[in-house]
């Protein structure tokens, strides 16, 4: 089993992922055969599958079988939580891997529901659970996590979430920066990465909210994570970065581009050209969507605070009276990760039934049903998902829940986005099958 996970290994570094995918599946069933064999599993056992199978799971994403990636993902966290069942504490931080990543290859299905909240969950739990043990590993565990989250919510989630878990991930990094350089090799190499990489989401996202000047300290410390570029050193550079694994490379060019263009709306033209040139000159593709995606200063989604001021203003103050006001949370002030933060367990239902209530008379207005729409969907969501008595959950709401996802489904295929159509018509179809046990989802 040690070879074959050392080939398989070997295999995944060279890029042969479809050649490991077999000789790690041939690992995992030569576990289960040595635990049949002994009638039994001893916690070495089933950490070692919980491993083989965590491993498993990111092959398989990389192969594009994510379908089979979420059933290996399951099984690590199975064999994980056993092992946390006999007192192996140190299992935690494993299962907490194990969700970070099936909540990427969620997002990869485009199940983008059932990425946000597996991510929902996870923070939840590492944000108040604080350090037990070393502090450092601890903030390294949850940069990990608040990272991810970024990522997740990154194209759907309210922006000011998505920049609360980028700015964490910097302040987290940058302020243990001294004990990342001693790190190893793969893994010091593995933080900065995380660190330009949120960085620049840092970036973009200050830079369409009109926040220029946090932007572009955003901005420095993603440029400042490999060197400061000088048009003599560009063959040089360019030739070193070649070399490096591509994540890092795209993640060094997608930087330099951003850069690039937010000096130029800064008016520092000759700097914008200089990070512009060496971005294209490393890669082409990736620097162009880089600025493709560059959407500008003061240009880009709204948050759920803005979306709320401006409801109250369209409906009064009535409709959008000053409770729900705070589940925006408070102006500049950016303390929450996810959705469920924004009120207590026990209020989320409440909170989307208002929301919803919201969203109802706002269909002139998509952008605005759009984002609160959305966030009123997460809190449904995760209140079934807590629910003591499902049957009595879905007859208190499952009918607003529906009205609401229809006006959702509404304004994203007005705006041309089927993808996160087809996630919310699957939870449409939940709805509907629980008011009326004679619907169809198919028509039938």
């Amino acid at each position: 089993m040690a070879l074959l996970e050392e080939q398989a290994l070997s295999m995944f570094q060279q890029g042969r992922t479809a050649e490991a995918v077999p000789l790690q599946e041939r690992a995992v069933e030569l576990v289960h055969a040595v635990i049949a064999t002994q009638g039994g599993a001893i916690p070495d056992d089933l950490v070692m599958l919980g491993s083989l199978q965590y491993g498993l799971g990111s092959s398989l994403r990389a192969v594009d079988r994510p379908d089979d990636a979420l059933a290996a993902l399951d099984a690590a966290e199975e064999a994980y939580g056993e092992v946390l069942d006999t007192g192996r504490r140190d299992m935690a931080q494993r299962i907490t891997d194990v969700q970070v990543r099936r909540a990427r290859t969620f997002q990869e299905l485009g199940r983008v529901t059932d990425s946000i909240l597996e991510m929902d969950d996870v923070v939840r739990a590492a944000v108040p659970a604080g350090p037990d043990g070393d502090v450092f590993e601890f903030e390294l565990g949850l940069s990990r996590v608040l990272y991810t989250n970024a990522l997740v919510l990154n194209q759907y989630g309210d922006p000011d979430l998505i920049l609360s878990s980028a700015d964490a991930v910097v302040r987290l990094i940058t302020s243990n920066g001294l004990k990342v350089n001693t790190l190893e090799g793969g893994d010091r190499a593995y933080y900065i990465d995380m660190l330009r990489c949120a960085a620049t989401i840092a970036m973009r996202g200050h830079a369409e909210q009109g926040r220029a000047e946090t932007a572009a300290s955003a901005g420095r410390i993603a440029v400042d994570t490999w060197a400061e570029v000088e048009r003599s050193e560009f063959p040089q550079l360019i030739r070193e970065m070649g070399e490096m694994p591509s994540m890092y490379r795209n993640s060094i060019v997608r930087a330099a581009a951003c850069y690039g263009k937010l000096t130029e709306a800064l008016g520092q033209r000759e700097l914008s050209q200089r990070y512009r040139d060496f971005a294209r000159g490393l890669d082409a593709d990736v620097a162009g969507r880089a600025e493709q995606n560059w959407l500008g200063i003061g240009i880009g989604s709204i948050t759920m605070g803005t979306a709320l001021h401006r409801a109250r203003n369209l409906l009064g103050v009535g409709q959008v009276p000053d409770e729900v006001l705070l589940l925006g949370g408070p102006d500049n002030a950016r303390s929450r990760f996810t959705t469920s933060q924004r009120c207590p367990r026990s209020q989320w239902a409440a909170s989307a039934g208002e929301l919803a209530g919201i969203v109802a008379p706002l269909a002139r207005h998509p952008q605005l049903v759009v984002t609160l729409g959305l966030e009123a969907h997460l809190l449904y969501a995760s209140s079934l998902a807590v629910a003591e008595d499902a049957t009595a959950w879905h007859v208190a709401n499952s009918r607003h829940w529906m009205y609401l996802l229809r006006d959702l489904v509404k304004a994203f295929e007005q705006a041309g986005d089927q993808a996160i159509c087809q996630d919310l018509e699957r939870w449409t179809d939940v709805t509907c099958e629980v008011i009326n046990p004679f619907h169809d989802p198919h028509g039938h």
